[in-house]
């Protein structure tokens, strides 16, 4: 119950808005700047990968779906970099109604560590996106995979976000171990869901946030 009231709470679906909206212009600039630069790239990559032939003709034929899919996948995988200016309002919101535990003063160096951490995961994201993305094409496979790199990508920085302002970081993702990352493998199915998807990264963060503070209750 806590979780689902905190997914309609007015503060949090406003900051959920903001990062959302500048990841959607920003990347609506990129392809429409460099959207053709983008698929002939895509295409000419495509030759060298297992399905090579078979993907070049997918590309080349439906150019449009692989810029709007590349295009959302994009937008929501670096949700996370986004909502780093943002996101302190967010756990404090969730930590002021249910669990009232003392965060410290979040700082420009915390916002910056953020950033750093979910660029980090984003980068390793997108190279081994780049190495392995002819998997998305292999049914059932395709569905495990997708979670498991959205789990890469935001394992770190939700781990951050909804712990700074109240533990040592690795000491609480240390604590938390195998249950974080089930919980963020699980909740990554969100993404799967049209629209809903956009809203991914704080609904996982409320997730991981209530995982954490409860640690944070019982320790005082």
């Amino acid at each position: 119950m806590k979780i689902l009231e905190d997914l309609f709470d007015g503060k949090i679906i406003k900051y959920t808005l903001l990062p959302l909206v500048i990841s959607i212009i920003f990347w609506g600039i990129i392809f429409y700047l460099f959207g053709d630069n983008l698929l002939h790239l895509i295409s000419s990559y495509a030759k060298v990968l297992p399905y090579g032939d078979i993907l070049e003709k997918i590309i080349n034929t439906a150019g449009w779906i692989v810029l709007i899919i590349l295009y959302y996948l994009l937008s929501i995988s670096t949700l996370g970099i986004f909502s780093s200016f943002f996101i302190d309002k967010i756990v404090l919101r969730i930590n002021e109604k249910h669990y009232r535990c003392t965060p410290k003063n979040p700082t420009f160096n915390d916002t910056l560590k953020g950033i750093l951490i979910s660029l980090k995961s984003f980068l390793i994201y997108l190279i081994l996106f780049i190495l392995t993305f002819w998997m998305l094409f292999i049914p059932i496979i395709n569905v495990i995979y997708q979670l498991f790199m959205w789990s890469i990508l935001n394992k770190k920085p939700l781990m951050f976000d909804s712990s700074y302002l109240f533990f040592d970081v690795k000491e609480i993702e240390k604590k938390l171990g195998i249950k974080a990352w089930v919980v963020i493998f699980l909740t990554s199915l969100i993404y799967f869901i049209p629209i809903i998807s956009w809203f991914g990264y704080t609904i996982q963060l409320i997730f991981v946030s209530h995982l954490v503070l409860r640690n944070c209750k019982k320790d005082n």
